[in-house]
């Protein structure tokens, strides 16, 4: 035994950091487990750019402590807040630090290079969890637990149910480039139009040419970003199927996409202008992932509550991004489809079936395919961390159970901290924007 707190987060990824912060603004006693050296997750492990999506046809749907993060950052230098779209870009490197202030002012307790590795169960309530790390093999206890590992790590080791598709959405490894000729790049740099980041027309047209040529892989975009400063980008273009979840799949595929990462270099280098002489100054400490398992929640978040939003009682997130699914096996977008108003994200969702004290936050959480297509994306993961952080507060203090949670008080306790939780104003939304390619855009001539 290591310690004891009221309440325990495992994983400080979007939706974890946002739930130990929130967590502890409730006068929880909370310990924040991470296996890297800073929190942030995909957003500073994987250098995902931008944190997507705070706004949606001209109105923010999430607020909170997620977007006081995004403030911090931009007060950094490393964010830029102003987009009217809601998608902001971000500076991996000032996210940390403002991610790391952020929690510590807010009293978590921070437990850095350590790895969540089994639990301890006293029937259905969870009792401590055990972590390895270089000082050994040690076991922390706690009143209620957040799964924020994204592969519902804590979730399977506890026995709950679990699924995971046959078909998994492919993982990317994304990567910073010096040396780019951005004016010549100047319309890939506009904001976002129905949640849709522009892409070159003419770059994606040769990439596909050369994939056809069997020249390079399948690829995804290119989604390319312009990074704080002249000459500077990050992008989104590798893709490979792989499960996540499985460290020697996952292995053969980091090994994979950084081989593949040279190869497009050398081909940005070699057919377009604006990159010719371009260097690589960082990419991903790790390859970004969008799916492995879910829960099985008390309730499935489903394609219609995405375009045709419910008045949920126990909303405690909104989301409005496009549904995305990233093919596996080519170059394209499948289901693109965009909602026409923000949906609510019931906490139900984040609970797996017969919780006490176990509750999660972010990509594990219980969705179909499609549902799971738009509530991935990380703002929504944070504005759930929000919600799942001050659920467990609760929880700690007022003896609740997750699994019939006290909606009221923790909506109430949500609104006073700045969430965006309405669930009374669903409207009939005008159709949805449904589109069978991913739009493009050319250069002015």
């Amino acid at each position: 035994m290591a310690g004891a707190y009221d309440v325990i987060v495992c994983g400080g990824g979007p939706a974890g950091l946002i739930a130990a912060a929130a967590a502890a603004r409730n006068g929880a006693n909370t310990l924040l487990i991470e296996r890297y050296g800073f929190v942030g997750g995909m957003s500073t492990s994987a250098l995902v750019t931008p944190i997507s999506e705070f706004r949606h046809f001209g109105k923010q749907h999430i607020g909170g402590i997620p977007f006081e993060l995004l403030r911090k950052a931009a007060e950094l230098g490393g964010a830029d807040v102003s987009l009217e779209s809601g998608n902001y870009p971000v500076n991996d490197e000032m996210l940390k630090l403002a991610a790391q202030r952020l929690l510590l002012e807010s009293g978590v307790t921070l437990l850095y290079h350590s790895w969540f590795s089994d639990c301890v169960m006293e029937g259905d309530r969870v009792t401590h969890v055990i972590v390895q790390n270089k000082a050994g093999r040690v076991a922390y206890a706690a009143d209620v637990f957040i799964d924020c590992t994204g592969d519902a790590d804590l979730v399977r080791a506890a026995g709950f149910p679990t699924t995971k598709g046959d078909v998994l959405q492919p993982a990317t490894l994304w990567f910073q480039l010096g040396g780019v000729d951005t004016d010549a790049l100047d319309y890939l740099f506009r904001d976002a139009v129905d949640g849709m980041l522009p892409v070159s027309a003419d770059i994606r047209d040769r990439l596909l040419a050369l994939n056809e040529q069997g020249e390079i892989p399948i690829f995804g975009g290119p989604w390319i970003n312009k990074f704080f400063r002249d000459g500077m980008v990050s992008i989104n273009v590798l893709r490979e199927a792989t499960d996540a979840s499985d460290p020697e799949w996952f292995t053969k595929t980091e090994c994979s996409l950084r081989e593949n990462l040279q190869l497009i270099i050398e081909i940005l280098r070699r057919e377009f202008p604006e990159f010719r002489d371009c260097w690589l100054a960082k990419s991903g400490i790790q390859t970004g992932v969008r799916e492995s398992y879910h829960i099985v929640g008390l309730y499935e978040l489903q394609r219609d509550d995405i375009l045709f939003p419910k008045a949920f009682p126990d909303t405690i997130a909104k989301g409005a991004h496009v549904i995305d699914i990233h093919a596996s096996d080519s170059n394209d977008q499948n289901g693109l489809v965009v909602p026409r108003q923000e949906y609510n994200v019931p906490f139900r969702c984040l609970v797996p079936q017969g919780s006490v004290n176990l509750v999660t936050a972010g990509r594990c959480l219980s969705a179909d395919g499609p549902g799971f297509g738009s509530v991935r994306v990380m703002a929504t993961c944070m504005a759930m961390g929000q919600g799942a952080g001050t659920a467990a507060a609760l929880c700690s203090r007022y003896g609740y159970s997750m699994s019939d949670m006290n909606f009221a008080h923790l909506r109430e306790t949500l609104i006073a901290q700045g969430a965006v939780v309405d669930f009374d104003n669903v409207v009939a939304p005008k159709a949805p924007i449904e589109l069978t390619i991913y739009p493009a855009v050319k250069a002015a001539c």
